[in-house]
């Protein structure tokens, strides 16, 4: 049976606590993170990790997914790799507030967007694949 693709629309706090929960652990090819300062739009594609599958208990998978970012007026990077690398990141999960919005990534890696009325778009992209990595996360 294929999986349904996800396709989210939000804008306020509660719509980015949902988009945290479903990037969590995402693998973000440096490559794959682009800032078009004309039509205020930032993009990133990354590997998502499928939580919901996890979650229903169904087999650990991940896809390719897009976000597009709107309303991006400025974006500042804190401890980012340079741009040729072929590095990728762990993003870790995303916080909005009135006037930007965290992308906050594992080794202290930050990306700010700013604007006061930031809204975003996710997509699935492809079908999803199996994956026998799981990520896990110690509480202490």
């Amino acid at each position: 049976m294929d999986s349904i693709k996800l396709h989210l629309f939000g804008k306020d706090k509660e719509d980015f606590e949902v988009l945290a929960s479903l990037i969590q652990d995402a693998a973000v090819p440096i490559s794959e993170i682009k800032f078009d300062l004309i039509k205020n739009q930032f993009f990133l594609v990354c590997s998502r990790f499928v939580w919901e599958n996890n979650f229903n208990g169904k087999e650990n998978k991940r896809v390719v997914t897009g976000i597009c970012f709107e309303n991006v007026l400025n974006v500042k990077k804190k401890n980012f790799p340079r741009s040729d690398t072929l590095q990728v990141l762990n993003l870790l999960t995303v916080k909005k507030t009135v006037s930007f919005t965290e992308l906050i990534f594992a080794d202290n890696i930050l990306i700010r967007l700013e604007g006061k009325k930031i809204t975003f778009r996710i997509d699935d992209l492809n079908k999803e694949w199996p994956t026998i990595f799981s990520p896990i996360h110690s509480i202490k």
